[in-house]
């Protein structure tokens, strides 16, 4: 068996410890910056008796090898160190639960930041003490917004409002799903691209009903029209993410983090507003020409501004080495 290098980055974990993944990236990750040095996190409870160290693996096994300066304590609510009390179990549940905006914040939307994800993790903290799988959550959510879809198409002003309503409240759980696999530790390739395909399953089924509620409530086949041209640009934005997404590099991810933040389901707080000033056609019209935008330019950006980025990225690299 070979040995291990003494000089090997290594990690370790004291304790019964509760944490998120990407607690253990950023740790990783401040490590590296300081080679040859021991960064650790310790835990976040009243004694401080659990943590997180890494660095070379000779300091981490010597006693007293972790230099006292870089000691790092977090100020939220993780890591949890549970120590055998009886209300530690539901405790690291509740911090778990709490975390999670902060674990979303880099992809979600303005609103869904400062709005929906203070919702949804309280929901999500009751419906993981439950049977339900975070797969049901999705499907059940897809259901409620497809129904929303068939509300809009209604030609009736408080039909449309209520719609309006009740896709936002649709929108501010959406992220349920998501919360629910994380806290039951249940989190998969799968679910995450069920997620997705449900996402635009109702964004079409919505933006449909809301050009036949235009078309029925005016009379005007243009809306017909519009239907058709909406759906050409669905594909279209499918085709660009598509290509944004076979994107690789440190440059692409993180601009693909901004595409996800910008591009979520923050319309809906815009079309309750416009429900309830009766002016959903314009939403209709803004909409239809607004995918090809969205569309043509994310291709833009793909071909020409991000190859640049991330080749000037590469000589930085290869310069460093």
């Amino acid at each position: 068996m070979a040995r291990l290098n003494s000089s090997a980055d290594c990690i370790s974990l004291s304790g019964n410890l509760v944490f998120f993944k990407s607690q253990l990236d950023r740790l990783l990750a401040e490590a590296t910056k300081r080679p040859g040095n021991v960064v650790r996190m310790t835990t976040s409870d009243a004694d401080h008796s659990g943590e997180i160290a890494a660095g070379p693996c000779a300091q981490l096994l010597r006693r007293g090898g972790i230099n006292a300066e870089q000691l790092r304590t977090p100020a939220g609510d993780l890591p949890f160190a549970l120590n055998g009390r009886p209300e530690d179990r539901e405790e690291a549940e509740l911090r778990l639960a709490r975390s999670l905006p902060k674990e979303t914040a880099a992809k979600d939307a303005p609103m869904a930041r400062m709005f929906d994800r203070k919702l949804s993790w309280r929901l999500s903290l009751h419906l993981a003490r439950t049977q339900i799988t975070a797969n049901q959550i999705t499907i059940a959510n897809t259901f409620f917004g497809l129904a929303c879809g068939w509300m809009f198409a209604i030609p009736s002003y408080w039909w449309r409002v209520a719609a309006a309503a009740l896709f936002l409240f649709s929108t501010m759980i959406d992220g349920v799903d998501g919360e629910v696999a994380r806290l039951k530790m249940s989190e998969s390739n799968f679910g995450g691209k069920l997620d997705v395909l449900t996402d635009n399953i109702v964004h079409v089924g919505v933006f449909i009903g809301i050009f036949v509620g235009c078309y029925r409530a005016s009379g005007s086949s243009v809306y017909l029209w519009l239907t058709i041209l909406v759906l050409i640009g669905f594909g279209a934005c499918s085709y660009a993410t598509y290509r944004a997404f076979s994107l690789r590099g440190e440059i692409a991810e993180q601009w693909l983090e901004s595409l996800d933040r910008w591009s979520g389901r923050d319309f809906a707080y815009l079309l309750v507003v416009l429900a309830i000033i009766n002016r959903l056609e314009w939403f209709a019209w803004g909409t239809a020409f607004g995918t090809y935008v969205f569309a043509f330019g994310l291709l833009w950006l793909v071909a020409h501004k991000l190859p640049d980025k991330m080749q000037a990225q590469a000589r930085q690299v290869l310069a460093g080495k």
